[in-house]
This record gives C-alpha cells, sequence and structure tokens, in this order.
C-alpha cells in the first residue's frame, strides 16, 4: 500500500516569508501541548515567525478552555481561534488602550470614596496558606489570604523582578448573559476600562501603565472573565490602585456606552467573515437551547439594545452588582515587594470591594444531553479548508482534577507514532494534522475532541476516515488502560512541572494563576495543572466507554458541501444558515446504515488488507539525565546574569569559509535544556520560485518522513525545525538528554530522503518514465510530494480569504522589499506536479553552495558544540555541498519618493465578497536602523507614544474599527512608525484623512508634552527592553538576533538604551517635524488600502489624485520599484577571531 504525507511544510503560510528574512527569527518558547503545526516541530520558539492561517490551527491534545472571547489590542491584531473545536478561542479583551472620558457625578463619587476608605482602614486579611507547592528552579515566595470581603489572593514576591503584574479571575461569563441582553458580558468586560469614580478618565488606566513600561488586557469565557496587566516593578502600587478600582467603583460611564457598544459590534463583524467564528457558532447550534452555551455571547448593536442606552446602562450595573462580589473572584499580584507589604498594598485597595458570593452556576440541562448527540453536522466554511472533528461530551473536569483521564484519552487518540490513527492515515495521504482532547470546558460538563485536517484526497475519502476514526477508538476502548501508560504521562508531567521556567511575561502567569484558584486548592494552583496524582483505571474505562458512534458529534468541514447547500433544494434537504454568522450547515442523525456504509468503503480502499491500526508504544525519548555541564557553583558576575545588559556573548569556536559556529554554556538559567540553531545561506531564491517551492516541499517531506519517529520527542519536550523561507533554516531544542539522538535521526533522515528520491527518479528514466519502476519507497516519496503540492497550494489559495490587515500587511512588503516572488507565482508553479526527479536537481543545486551560520546554547560543552556543527555540515555535504557561497544574499527596502504619497489599493472583496471589512496600512518610512542609535531611539519612543495616543482618538473616540494599532514599522532593516485600521465605517480613502488628522494633533502632543510625562516614556520605553530574562530561549534569542544576520555586536542592547537614556522632548519633535508632519522635508509615506464591500462602488481611490502615484497590481509594484531608490543592507560583519 504507498503511503503519503499528511503535513503541512513548515508551518504553513510562507507569504510574510517570501518578502522578509527569516532573520532573527526569533519569539518566546512555545511548545505546543501535543504538537506544533509545522515541520514536525515540537519546538516552535526559534522558528521563522510566520503567520498560519487561523483555519489550520490544530487542536492542542493536552488541557482544555472553556470558549473564550479575546483580542489583544495591546499586542497587535490576531487571528481569531482556528477551530471551534480547540483548546482555544479568542477573546475579546481591551489592551493597552489609551481612553478618555468626562468626569460626571463627582460629588456623589467623593462620598463613595470616603465611605470605601473608612471600610479599608479595618480591613483585615485571613492566611489561607503559605505552602504553595512550585517547581523547584521558581524564584517566587507565595502566600495566599482571604479578605474580609471572601476575596481571595495570591501574593508572588520576586526581589529581583524587573516586571510586576497582575490579575482578576470572576466567576462569571458569557453564560450569564441576561436572556434580552446576549453579549452583555463581554460588553461588560469593555465598560470596565472606561473610568472608575476615583480615575474618571478614559485613559487613566492605560496611559499609566503606558508611561510605566506596562500594558493590560482582558478576555471573556463562558464562565470566567479576567483581567490583567503588567507594569515596570517600581510602578506595582500605583497600578494596583487604579486596577482595584474597577472592582471597587466602576462608572459605566453613559457617555461611552454607545461608542463601546459601536466597538463591540465591530468586533462581532470582524468575526462573521472568520471560519473559526462561523463554525464555533454552528457547534453552538448543535447545543441544546436551554442550556446558555447554544446562545450568541459576542453582542453587537441589536442584542445590546442600542436603541434603549439608558435600559443598557442599568443592565451592566444590575450585572456587576450581582456578580462582582469577592467570593466571585481570585486575585493575584506578582511583585518584587516582600509580601508582607504586598499584603498590607493589597488589603488597602482591594478590601473594598464588595463582599458576595456572586450567583451560584446552575443550569436546567447539559450542554449535549442524550437527546442531541448521534449527529452528522456539514459545515460549508469561506476557505477552502477540509476537516473532520468527532466530540464527544464528558463528565466535568472538576470530578477528577488529580487524575485527569482526558489526558490519557489524549494521549492515545492523538498520538502520532508508528500504527497510530495519524500514521495510518498518513499512509493513505488523507491528512494533514490530526488532534485530540479536551475542547471545552464547563462547570457541567466538557466536550472532548479529536480533530482531522484532511487533505483533499482524505475529504474525497472522509466516510473512510471516519471508519477508521471508530475503528481506533474501539482498539483503544478494548484495550482498557494500561497503567504502563499512565506512569509514562505522569514522568512526563512531573518532568515538565519540576523544570518548568519562570514565564516571560509576568501578566500571562498572573492569568493563569488566577484562573486555576477557581478550579485548584490553593496549595496546588501552580501544581494542579501538571498533577496526575492518581491512578483511576475504572474512571478510564467510563471515559473510554462513552466513545461510541451513538454519543459523537461529528462536525465535517469542507468546500465540497457549497454547491448542495446553494441549490434550489438546498432547504428541502435540511441545509439551513447559522443565525448570527451566516454559515451555511446541515444536521442529520447518524445511523447503524451509515456506519456499516463507511465500513465498506474502508474494506474497499484497503483492498481487504488490514488497516495496520495499533496503539503507541513506550516513549524512547523520555529525558533521564538531568546533569548540567556548567558545574555547580563557581561561576559568579556577568555569567550568571540574567540581565539583558549584563549578559555575557557567545564564543566563536568555529570560523570556516563554510561554517560559522557560536557556543554559550548556560550557567545563568540553570536548565537541562539546549538549543541549536542553524541559518544555511544558499543562492537558492535567486534561482527562481520553482527552486524555492521544490526546496518547500523537500522540508515538508522530510519533516513527515519522520513524523511518527520524532512524535515522541515532541511530547517530551525536545523537537526540531526544519524550514525553507529565503534561506534554509534549522533547529532542535529541548532538554539536552536526548538532543544528540533527535539530530542525528534528523540529518541521517535528510540525506536518505534525498538518496532514495534520487535513486527512484533514475530507475523511472532507465525504465521510460514508467512509475511503476519507483520502487515502494519511491512511490511513498511520491505521494507525500503530491500530497505537499496539494497542502501548500490550498494554503497560498486561500490568501484572499485572510483578514484585510493580513493581505495589506502582505502587498506593503511586497513593495517595499524588492527582488521578492509573489503568491500567484507559486500557485502557477504549484499548479503543475511535480516529479522526484525536479525535486531532486533543485535540492542540490540550490544547497551546492552555502553558509552556515550556528549557535549551540544551553547545557552543552564547547566539544559538544562543534560535534554538533560538524554533524550538520556533515549532513549538508550529503545534500550536495561542495562549495562555499561566494556572496550572501543582500537585502534591498524601497525608498519611498520624498513628499508625495504611494498609495496601493487592492480590490479585496473582488476576490472575497463575503469581506465587509476594510484595512487601512499607512507607512511614514524614516531610515535604516541600527546606523544611529540616537535617531533609533527617538523612532522607538515615538512610536511608544503614538499607540496611545491613536487608540484613543481613533478606536476609542472616532471607532474607525475595531483594529486599531500604531506601532513601529521594520521591514529588514528599515524602520518607520505605521497606523492600521480595520473596520468597515469607512472606506480606506477617508480613513487615511482621519490618520492624518490624528497625526496632526499627536504633533501638537508632543509640542506640549510636560517635561514629567515625556521622561516617564522614556524610562518605561527602556523598562520594556531591559527586563531580566525569564527563560533560556529569551537569551538564545537575543544572541541569535545578532548571530543570524551576522551583525556580532553583542553590546547593541546596551549602546542603544545609553542612547536612549539621552533623548529629550526637542529631540523626537525634531524627528516628527523632519519624517512625519504633513509637509515635512523628509516625509516618505505609503497607503495600502485594502477594499471590503463596505467602501462601495466611491470607495476607490482618484487614479488622478493629487496625492500621489496609485498602484493597484503586482505589476505597478514592479514597474514603480526601479524608479525609485533603495536602501541596501549592511554589509556583514568579520567574525571576531576563534581562540585557540
Amino acid at each position: 500500500m504507498a503511503r503519503s504525507i499528511a503535513r503541512r511544510p513548515s508551518g504553513g503560510w510562507h507569504r510574510a516569508r517570501d518578502v522578509l528574512a527569516a532573520a532573527s527569527a526569533a519569539g518566546a518558547a512555545a511548545v505546543s501541548s501535543r504538537r506544533v503545526a509545522a515541520s514536525g516541530n515540537a519546538w516552535a520558539s526559534l522558528s521563522a515567525a510566520r503567520s498560519v492561517p487561523a483555519w489550520r490551527s490544530a487542536l492542542g491534545a493536552r488541557g482544555s478552555s472553556s470558549s473564550t472571547l479575546s483580542l489583544n489590542r495591546s499586542r497587535g491584531p490576531l487571528s481569531p481561534a482556528a477551530s471551534p473545536f480547540g483548546l482555544s478561542a479568542l477573546g475579546f479583551g481591551l489592551g493597552a488602550a489609551a481612553l478618555r472620558s468626562s468626569r460626571f457625578k463627582a460629588r456623589g463619587a467623593a462620598l463613595n470614596m470616603c465611605r470605601r476608605a473608612l471600610a479599608t482602614d479595618q480591613a483585615h486579611a485571613r492566611l489561607v496558606t503559605d505552602e504553595v507547592l512550585k517547581a523547584a528552579s521558581d524564584p517566587h515566595a507565595y502566600r495566599v489570604l482571604e479578605l474580609e470581603n471572601g476575596l481571595q489572593v495570591m501574593l508572588a514576591s520576586d526581589p529581583t523582578a524587573d516586571s510586576s503584574a497582575a490579575a482578576m479571575s470572576i466567576n462569571a461569563g458569557t453564560f450569564q448573559d441576561p436572556d434580552e441582553r446576549p453579549g452583555l458580558a463581554h460588553f461588560h468586560e469593555h465598560m470596565l476600562f472606561l473610568g472608575t469614580e476615583k480615575y474618571p478618565g478614559e485613559d487613566d488606566y492605560n496611559r499609566f501603565l503606558s508611561e510605566h513600561g506596562g500594558n493590560s488586557n482582558a478576555f471573556t469565557m463562558s464562565e470566567n472573565t479576567c483581567y490583567y496587566f503588567k507594569v515596570a516593578s517600581p510602578h506595582l502600587e500605583g497600578a494596583l490602585d487604579r486596577f482595584a478600582q474597577f472592582f471597587v467603583a466602576p462608572t459605566f460611564n453613559p457617555s461611552c456606552v454607545e461608542r463601546e457598544m459601536n466597538a463591540v459590534d465591530s468586533e462581532s463583524t470582524n468575526y462573521s467573515t472568520d471560519d473559526g467564528w462561523r463554525l464555533m457558532q454552528v457547534l453552538k447550534a448543535s447545543a441544546d437551547g436551554k442550556h446558555p452555551f447554544s446562545r450568541f455571547d459576542v453582542g453587537n448593536l441589536d442584542t445590546l439594545g442600542a436603541n434603549d442606552l439608558d435600559v443598557t446602562r442599568e443592565r451592566l450595573l444590575e450585572w456587576n452588582r450581582t456578580h462582582y462580589q469577592g467570593s466571585a473572584m481570585r486575585l493575584v499580584v506578582v511583585g518584587k515587594e516582600s509580601l508582607e507589604e504586598l499584603e498590607s498594598t493589597i488589603v488597602k485597595q482591594f478590601g473594598p470591594v464588595r463582599g458576595g458570593s456572586g450567583q451560584a452556576l446552575k443550569y436546567s440541562t447539559k450542554p449535549w444531553p442524550e437527546s442531541q448527540l448521534g449527529r452528522v453536522t456539514r459545515c460549508v466554511p469561506l476557505k477552502d479548508a477540509r476537516s473532520i472533528s468527532a466530540c464527544w461530551p464528558l463528565p466535568p473536569q472538576s470530578e477528577q482534577l488529580f487524575s485527569k483521564p482526558e489526558l490519557y484519552m489524549a494521549h492515545m487518540l492523538g498520538h502520532e507514532g508508528q500504527g497510530s490513527l495519524h500514521d495510518v492515515l498518513n499512509q493513505l495521504g488523507w491528512v494533514d494534522s490530526l488532534s485530540a482532547g479536551g475542547s471545552h470546558a464547563f462547570s457541567d460538563e466538557q466536550l472532548f475532541a479529536v480533530n482531522i485536517s484532511l487533505t483533499p484526497e482524505g475529504d474525497a475519502h472522509r466516510q473512510e476516515v471516519l471508519a477508521l476514526l471508530f475503528e481506533y477508538v474501539k482498539l483503544v476502548v478494548d484495550a482498557g488502560p494500561d497503567e504502563a501508560v499512565y506512569h509514562e504521562l505522569k514522568a512526563l508531567q512531573e518532568i515538565s512541572f519540576a523544570h518548568k521556567e519562570d514565564s516571560p511575561a509576568p501578566d500571562d502567569f498572573a492569568a493563569s494563576a488566577a484562573m486555576a484558584l477557581f478550579k485548584y486548592p490553593a496549595k496546588e494552583a501552580l501544581r494542579g495543572p501538571y498533577a496526575l496524582d492518581e491512578w483511576r483505571p475504572e474512571v478510564v474505562s467510563q471515559y473510554l466507554s462513552s466513545l461510541t458512534p451513538e454519543r459523537c458529534l461529528i462536525f465535517l468541514t469542507s468546500d465540497a458541501f457549497r454547491a448542495d447547500s446553494e441549490a434550489a433544494d438546498a432547504a428541502a434537504k435540511g441545509w439551513k444558515r447559522e443565525t448570527w454568522y451566516k454559515a451555511p450547515y446541515q444536521v442529520e442523525q447518524l445511523t447503524a446504515e451509515q456506519l456499516a456504509g463507511w465500513n465498506d468503503l474502508l474494506k474497499n480502499s484497503l483492498e481487504g488488507e488490514p488497516s495496520g491500526l495499533q496503539l503507541p508504544l513506550p516513549n524512547r525519548f523520555v529525558p533521564q539525565d538531568f546533569s548540567l555541564r556548567s558545574g555547580p557553583g563557581a561561576a559568579t558576575g556577568r555569567d550568571i546574569s540574567k540581565l539583558p545588559m549584563e549578559v555575557t556573548s557567545p564564543t566563536p569556536l568555529i570560523n570556516e569559509p563554510m561554517l560559522r559556529l557560536w557556543h554559550k554554556t548556560d550557567k545563568a538559567f540553570k536548565t537541562p535544556r539546549e538549543y541549536v540553531l542553524a541559518h544555511v545561506h544558499t543562492g537558492a531564491y535567486e534561482m527562481g520560485p520553482e527552486t524555492v517551492l521544490m526546496m518547500r516541499l523537500f522540508c515538508g517531506v522530510v519533516a513527515d518522513d519522520l513524523n511518527a519517529w520524532a512524535y515522541d520527542a515532541a511530547t517530551a519536550g525536545l523537537g526540531y525545525s526544519l524550514d525553507f523561507s529565503d534561506n534554509l533554516a534549522m533547529s532542535v531544542g529541548g532538554f539536552s538528554d536526548k538532543l544528540p539522538e533527535l539530530l542525528e535521526v534528523v540529518t541521517k533522515r535528510l540525506g536518505e530522503v534525498l538518496v532514495a528520491a534520487e535513486e527512484a527518479a533514475a530507475a523511472q528514466k532507465a525504465a521510460g518514465g514508467s512509475e511503476g519502476a519507483l520502487g515502494e519507497r519511491g512511490e511513498e516519496l511520491l505521494e507525500k510530494l503530491e500530497t505537499q503540492r496539494q497542502i501548500l497550494l490550498q494554503d497560498y489559495k486561500n490568501f484572499t480569504r485572510e483578514e484585510p490587515y493580513s493581505v495589506g500587511m502582505y502587498y506593503s512588503s511586497q513593495l517595499m522589499l524588492r527582488n521578492t516572488w509573489h503568491l500567484q507565482e507559486y500557485i502557477e508553479v504549484l499548479e503543475k506536479s511535480p516529479d522526484l526527479g525536479m525535486l531532486v536537481v533543485a535540492v542540490r543545486k540550490a544547497l551546492s553552495e552555502i553558509q552556515v551560520e550556528m549557535l549551540v546554547h544551553g547545557n552543552a560543552d564547547a566539544e559538544e558544540a562543534k560535534a554538533i556543527g560538524r554533524t550538520i555540515c556533515d549532513a549538508l555535504k550529503h545534500l550536495g555541498a561542495g562549495t562555499t557561497l561566494p556572496e550572501l544574499r543582500r537585502k534591498e527596502v524601497t525608498k519611498l519618493p520624498v513628499g508625495s504619497t504611494t498609495i496601493f489599493e487592492y480590490d479585496l472583496a473582488a476576490q472575497n465578497p463575503a469581506q465587509e471589512n476594510c484595512c487601512t496600512q499607512n507607512i511614514y518610512e524614516v531610515g535604516p536602523t541600527n546606523v544611529d542609535l540616537h535617531r533609533d531611539g527617538c523612532v522607538s519612543l515615538l512610536c511608544h507614544m503614538a499607540s496611545v495616543s491613536a487608540y484613543d482618538r481613533l478606536r476609542t473616540k472616532e471607532q474607525l474599527g475595531y483594529i486599531v494599532q500604531s506601532s513601529a514599522w521594520v521591514e529588514s532593516h528599515v524602520c518607520g512608525l505605521q497606523v492600521l485600521i480595520q473596520g468597515s465605517r469607512m472606506p480606506p480613502k477617508e480613513v487615511d484623512v482621519r490618520i492624518e488628522e490624528w497625526l496632526a494633533s499627536f504633533g501638537k502632543e508632543l509640542e506640549e508634552m510636560p517635561e514629567e510625562e515625556f521622561q516617564n516614556n522614556v524610562k518605561a520605553v527602556i523598562s520594556e527592553r531591559t527586563q531580566r530574562y525569564s527563560r533560556l530561549v529569551q537569551e538564545t534569542t537575543r544572541h541569535w538576533s545578532e548571530i543570524q544576520p551576522r551583525r556580532y555586536n553583542f553590546e547593541r542592547l546596551a549602546e542603544a538604551t545609553k542612547a536612549l537614556d539621552k533623548i529629550c522632548r526637542e529631540d523626537v519633535l525634531a524627528l516628527f517635524r523632519e519624517h512625519l508632519a504633513l509637509g515635512a522635508p523628509q516625509r516618505r509615506k505609503l497607503s495600502v488600502r485594502v477594499l471590503g464591500t463596505s467602501a462601495g462602488e466611491n470607495g476607490r481611490t482618484d487614479p488622478h489624485t493629487s496625492e500621489g502615484v496609485v498602484l493597484r497590481s503586482l505589476e505597478d509594484i514592479r514597474a514603480f520599484q526601479p524608479q525609485t531608490e533603495s536602501y541596501p543592507s549592511q554589509p556583514p560583519a568579520e567574525m571576531p577571531q576563534v581562540s585557540a
């Protein structure tokens, strides 16, 4: 039986990577709970940042989440949750927004504050525990208290902390929406940010945070709401004072109600064109109508009562009084102060919170009673996507907190090793990705799901896929609980907790801990999510036995259903449109005849052969050796510092024409982890889109060929990445014990796959082109190649179904970064099926001349690092690397014409009639970075201050869109300011006018800004840059950002910070007047305008506008670029001399 791949190569889309180098491609450490939906990579932290289509995200296999609503505006626009059946969905948050409001009812507010101050003087706290179980490496001291009002508080003290944080979780969410006001809980979350009696200004809270190195956010879940912030440690008390007032005396300012209701409505409009949210509504439609999960909970103008604002405000006040009570709240505060000091502050500031126990979470029915089960729902997505989700309701997680039977089930059903469901589907070429785990968790029930993303061939065999799914489920059920599996999972959980690194974001830690305080006893709040203390085989058996077809909810999603849903007799056949976001779907009862038919089809597909399904084997990658190469004690000073300004730089070990190797043994974090990064410079990108695609396909084929073997490594905290954007990027990371074994197999497999493909292609050629001459291995590789082609082609063709801001950012990069290939050019190549011969020729040619940059950092000594370097170089030589690449590819960024606006306008509505939103991205180009550190500092500071100002005016006051962001813009080595707005209120050409009006007012803000406020902003930017590293991977990222682009200035951060500290307000004003102000002598502006249907016929820019040149196509861009100058990239630095 021939085999085929089921994974997307290197994480899906490369559209951003086509125009951006993989450069210092790092991020926070983020190992998937099950696996990363990328090239066999369980370690995503140092892979190139990329934009993966939301529909592509996989369900994690472990842990679970309730339905969540959020958008982190303080950190940029994010895609909503990929799948309603996944572990997480997106919530509604109010990030570090700048908000302003008029003051009202001042006299009554003052009297109320006096009463609360008197109450505070008498407040006390009861000790719950000061023995919170924590990881050995956790630097915090903990204490859990209960205030007299019933509020439970966890305090976390770390005297070395640079950044402090707090989070408040409330045991109330969208399930508590009034029947007549769907979305009120979410709307209430928005409104809390818009002023309190003590701090009535709409922007008082967020401006304070912005000026002191912080930001904030919030999210609303089904049964919980969480608010959180972070701030520079010296300013924790001031931030807490403002934060506490959210829960003491919010105003629900009448002047803000209508405006913020518009913001929620805009948010809902955004979700209406996102498949994740649309299908979430279909999932809700599958629930019992008497259960609150079935309700619409985002909110819009109609549901929130736009025609009766006074009543809506009364509902907000009533909802707040009912649910925001002390015993229904959990607070976590992280600071550098002592526990005693933190306790004193908390008692004073949160003692006035209203007492009471809130409202009990009780429902008249379960979300999915037996009468709702055994159904098949067909859904039509907006994108070309194909998936199967099989879901089963289970008892709530709260019943088995320390045995976690759903974790056992996720391990068994989501496994990808040899003989697993994924492996067998993969061999058939039917699966792109597979995952299993808790999908939604409520107090009365949880939903367990197996999610399968299908290839085009798999979509044509979806009934056989379902038959295999139920066959595998039966295999697991019949085998019964296996205690050996439990002990393996327990070991992995214990290792994860014992060697848990501190969170790089204290606000994220605070939010997760605040949520955990509702779920676990205070002593277990940190360990509880990892704890597998109890082996309950009878419970596992009970849960497994419920996984029958008769109790299953099956969701089939495919564009293949579109014709049926639009047929004249669609309604007669049960097709309908979901009420809120209009996704077409059809529901039918699952019958025994259907099941039998699926099994018959499967037998035909397998030609009578057994499926080959088998249970998971023991994990060979569970680490055993946690010894540290740094040895005990000894190291002092900079060697053990975690401060970015102090850490020692890596040491150059090898400087050869083909290899530059850097190394540093970790002595600061004392963790048994190691990270290996290799960037292979090639000439492939200049060879054309065919070569680029062959390299991407090759990476995908190799990743899939390793998948069944490498999956165990991923679950044991060890993974690899293999990716091609414009050069080849390889990385391996995780626990160091088994890392050499993983590296050896990955590097050997690279050569084995290429040689096997080469031999098969030669045999086929010798046989006159007959595919029968390929042999079994050759046929297997050819099918893998074909499936990879289909997956990439699907992703690229879905480009016009992406969010408008994503489309706009792609085209801004196409225009600004020269000599880049376009998606359409890739699509034209992928429309033709490549063969193995083409693959081999392209790979060998692409890798014939190379230069390798490499870093080994962590629990490895110098000799081990050298061995790793040789291993990777030897592997590359087996792939064809024979000589040194004579010159590295240098990137050129377009130098925009001075004094006019360059406009690029893209009619997205013509390609995607379902997209209502437009997007405007204005870029104000300043110039190259890392040339003038003083100017760089001025740009950073100006962008920091602009973010608050723009959000306040363009989002909060003018309501131009739900996504409003002003931030630094960087394209390769050139920087500037960008303002991005997505919404449907007005066409981009009018939004551009509003942006310019804001920019003029921002200039006046700078002129009138008090010196104290300016200096606060300077300190905030410095604080953000110099926060102590909490994880090894953060330091690795820092070093790699100098090594990969060959800059090698490891003191750059210190130098830039010193320059920033010397900047005065006049310096920033001078930059503004030189580059940004209307009529500025060096003003260079690009306005990218993406038109949705809301733009209408009159929304297009006049091609003869006096603003400047108007471009509308790739051809226009390529004709425009030669007419302008460019900024060439800086030449690479010389590598320091290698010590003997």
